[in-house]
């Protein structure tokens, strides 16, 4: 029923993570791994290779970094993707996809749609559960990609974009950026819990991709399931700009790039005081004013 997809670089964690789907799924499924362990893939290639490798009509694509804590989850991705209207579905995602340059909780914690363990490397545990609706599924634009499944015709009409998405951030996003505006749904399942056993890494990798999907997505940002109202749709822009504004000055990318997104944050809020730090900043990481 289900191929579990999985871009591995650890023959450990592969084992864990294979060994906690097998035990808890439900259902017949199988184990497609693509060893990356030289790097030799991006994950859009990866993915793209294990699903053209699966057998089954149902596609996992997953981390090695999460482990199942709910008996049977197989049956539930089964019954709601019999749903030919989803196009792929998460555990954790955000209702709103923003113009600026910004992961999928860009939106703010109130339109976060989440149900997830973190676990920390010193063995504490968060559980981030966001869902007052009480839904056991809702609607979002985008899901991150620790776990994400579709169907495989799904995946077929709207693969991976590996030319574009060498490596491994923003992959999930676009994605489910092709998928949204194809017309299908995008979906947050609580009837699951999956551990994550890492959080996410926002580096100059990161700002190269995000400014990848800026460049692709220009023409169909901003989207999603929900209408901010315009006051508030301006502060989580400009907050937007502002973050991502101030991680091309400390991960020093080129001025023009600095100055664009930097103006974008003015042409938001002339006066607004974050945004005259940040030309001060940049003022002095060039010219150590």
């Amino acid at each position: 029923m289900i191929s579990l997809i999985i871009c591995t670089r650890d023959p450990a964690a592969l084992a864990a993570v294979s060994q906690s789907a097998a035990a808890t799924i439900g259902v017949p499924f199988e184990i497609v791994p693509i060893d990356n362990s030289r790097g030799q893939y991006g994950i859009c290639e990866a993915y793209n290779l294990g699903a053209a490798q699966a057998r089954y009509d149902v596609l996992c694509f997953m981390h090695e970094d999460i482990r199942f804590r709910t008996a049977d989850w197989g049956q539930t991705v089964v019954d709601v993707l019999r749903d030919d209207t989803i196009g792929v579905l998460g555990v954790t995602g955000g209702q709103f996809q923003l113009a600026a340059p910004a992961a999928w909780w860009g939106c703010g914690l109130p339109y976060c749609r989440e149900n997830v363990l973190n676990v920390f490397p010193d063995g504490h545990t968060e559980r981030e559960l966001r869902n007052p609706e009480a839904a056991t599924l809702t609607d979002v634009a985008v899901i991150d990609g620790m776990w994400m499944c579709s169907r495989k015709d799904v995946w077929a009409r709207h693969p991976f974009d590996a030319h574009t998405f060498t490596d491994f951030h923003f992959y999930d996003v676009d994605y489910c950026t092709e998928i949204f505006r194809s017309g299908l749904r995008v979906c947050v399942t609580f009837d699951l819990l999956i551990e994550h056993h890492s959080r996410g890494n926002i580096n100059a990798q990161w700002v190269v991709n995000a400014l990848k999907y800026q460049r692709k997505r220009m023409n169909q940002l901003p989207f999603g399931v929900v209408t901010p109202s315009p006051p508030e749709r301006h502060a989580l822009e400009l907050r937007a700009l502002q973050e991502f504004t101030g991680l091309l000055i400390r991960q020093r990318f080129a001025a023009a790039t600095v100055t664009k997104y930097l103006a974008r944050c003015l042409l938001l809020a002339p006066l607004n005081r974050d945004t005259l730090w940040l030309a001060k900043q940049l003022i002095q990481s060039r010219f150590g004013a």
